[in-house]
């Protein structure tokens, strides 16, 4: 009989508030508005930090979007219109701090592939259309599509890159002046005007060079930083080697200037800057209508005449921005379609100032890091320090010698060539070594676009490979004096891989006979689609005269199992 004297016991049910349709769209926009989960706590040492960390950064963006521009084939001033609109839009919806959109190297070279020859307005055409692809790629979350393309291709592709933009720049620092497309064809122009070299042009390079590699290297001048003298001095010296881009840039212009002025021809021995045109552009889209030397082009025409540019370049950008995001993010976790649609956001936008292709560059991740940045708000100081360049100091970007910015790029550029990459493979994985070579060499000798989709080309091979020719032990195995044949699939199986399996298992019976019976242990098997598990069991589990049965299955296998053909499972 129940005991009606026994209290029940106090029970708190907590009701989960539900979740209504405005805090959704609430916590929607906070989520794409990345700027309103962190300045609520925006405070004055940030503001600090930010400010240093921005002018830093201006200063350095400010030399390297000139040389950038001049890279891609277009006007200097194009450069500093491409630097200034990123880091506002970023500011607003970028998840990383330490990314500053803005031209890079890497985009440029590969921007100038598709470009070289045609109407300037192509390349802004083809800002408006990488935005778009990012953007689209960032809604419907196909970042994941990255993670297909292994590290080896990734950093050949970029070591290549930087290989061809160190080339195209040795005419520059040489003063010769040529437009030849494809690396051998370029290096051997190069050599056949080796005669045509400028010496003024040679040493201003090499000095800026010398400059430039100096003071990145003087923090690690060894001296006692425990004394506050030394801590002066240790940070006077690391604000120096960040702004080494600007002091040269400062310091080549001015000896540009007075050469100038004493010169009774009022000319200089090395090749200066073409004339910056002042003021900001007016905003307006590109047309799809472009009419250059007697030629139209329709939005067709010129969506055939970019080619596959349309998507190369897009995927260049989105490479180097999520690798950038993944090294300066804790654990490398990334909102990758957030930043997908961020950096869609810049270009799009960016088009309508006649931006060039932009995306985070690793030169000024490390310059940020090294600044002390804190937000995304040092991105604003550093547009506003292009903004006042292009409203203030145009005019004496003139006397920017050629070199000294082609000596910038090089400087900037040459950390991203990595080989010591290539012997770690050689000793870890001589295939992902085939991975690196074989996509470097076709990046460098027949393009960077067709490197890089040979490159994924060999990565979707080896993943079908893998497929196709899973890892499988067969072995014959004895318990309690009972021989049998032990399959052991080392991972998922699919029908591509069933073959193989049937192949291997087969191979094993016949060695025994058919005497002896046959084990499949699934313990690492992880998933089996339909067409394996019937495919599987129809050729092993119901052979005449065999004795068979399956182990170690795992509960959502052996379901797709029970689909696939009933059998007993053991």
């Amino acid at each position: 009989m129940e005991n009606s004297n026994l209290k029940k016991p106090n029970v708190i049910v907590v009701k989960k508030p539900k979740s209504g349709r405005k805090s959704k769209i609430i916590s929607w926009l906070r989520n794409k508005f990345f700027i309103s989960t962190w300045i609520c706590n925006y405070n004055t040492n940030f503001a600090i930090s930010d400010l240093i960390a921005g002018i830093t950064l201006g200063l350095t963006i400010i030399p390297e979007s000139i040389a950038c521009a001049l890279l891609a084939g277009l006007p200097s001033h194009y450069g500093l219109y491409s630097a200034f609109i990123g880091p506002l839009i970023y500011l607003i919806f970028g998840t990383v701090e330490k990314v500053l959109i803005g031209p890079t190297s890497l985009v440029a070279l590969v921007t100038v592939q598709f470009t070289i020859g045609k109407p300037m307005e192509f390349a802004f055409v083809l800002t408006l259309l990488a935005g778009f692809v990012e953007l689209f790629m960032g809604i419907f979350q196909l970042g994941f599509v990255f993670d297909f393309i292994s590290m080896p291709v990734i950093k050949a592709f970029t070591s290549a890159t930087a290989i061809l933009v160190v080339e195209s720049q040795i005419k520059v620092i040489l003063g010769i002046k040529y437009l030849v497309p494809g690396f051998v064809n370029s290096l051997q122009k190069l050599f056949l005007n080796l005669d045509q070299a400028r010496v003024g042009d040679a040493v201003m390079g090499v000095c800026s060079i010398i400059f430039l590699i100096c003071l990145k290297y003087m923090v690690y001048i060894p001296f006692d930083k425990s004394t506050k003298r030394g801590r002066v001095i240790d940070g006077v010296l690391k604000y120096i080697s960040l702004a080494r881009n600007a002091l040269i840039v400062f310091i080549t212009a001015t000896i540009a200037v007075i050469w100038t002025a004493r010169s009774e021809t009022g000319q200089v021995p090395f090749r200066l800057t073409e004339n910056v045109v002042a003021g900001l552009p007016q905003f307006s889209f590109p047309h799809f209508y472009i009419e250059h030397n007697n030629s139209t082009y329709n939005f067709v025409q010129i969506c055939s005449e970019l080619g596959v540019g349309i998507f190369v370049v897009p995927l260049v950008s989105i490479l180097t921005n999520i690798s950038i995001a993944k090294a300066l993010t804790p654990k490398g976790l990334v909102n990758a379609s957030q930043e997908l649609m961020t950096l869609g956001l810049c270009n799009i936008i960016g088009s309508g100032v006649k931006s060039m292709p932009t995306c985070g560059a690793f030169s000024r991740a490390a310059i940020s890091t090294a600044s002390g940045l804190k937000t995304s708000v040092a991105g604003l100081h550093s547009s506003i320090l292009v903004i006042l360049a292009l409203s203030l100091l145009t005019p004496y970007f003139h006397y920017i010698p050629e070199s000294c910015l082609a000596a910038i790029l090089m400087c900037a550029i040459v950390t991203l060539i990595d080989f010591k990459l290539p012997i770690q493979l050689w000793r870890d994985s001589k295939r992902d070594l085939f991975t690196w070579i074989s996509c470097f060499a076709v990046c460098v000798f027949f393009g960077v676009e067709v490197g890089l989709f040979f490159g994924i080309a060999i990565t979707a091979a080896h993943l079908l490979f893998l497929w196709a020719r899973p890892e499988i032990t067969v072995r014959l195995e004895e318990m309690d004096g009972l021989q049998f044949i032990k399959v052991f699939p080392n991972n998922g199986l699919y029908f591509p891989g069933v073959d193989y399996l049937r192949e291997r298992t087969l191979k094993a019976c016949i060695e025994a006979d058919f005497q002896v019976p046959v084990v499949i242990d699934c313990r690492k098997i992880t998933g089996l689609d339909f067409s394996a598990a019937q495919e599987t069991l129809r050729e092993f589990l119901t052979q005449e005269g065999l004795r068979n049965g399956i182990i170690s299955l795992k509960d959502h296998v052996r379901a797709s199992i029970d689909l696939g053909y009933k059998v007993d499972l053991v």
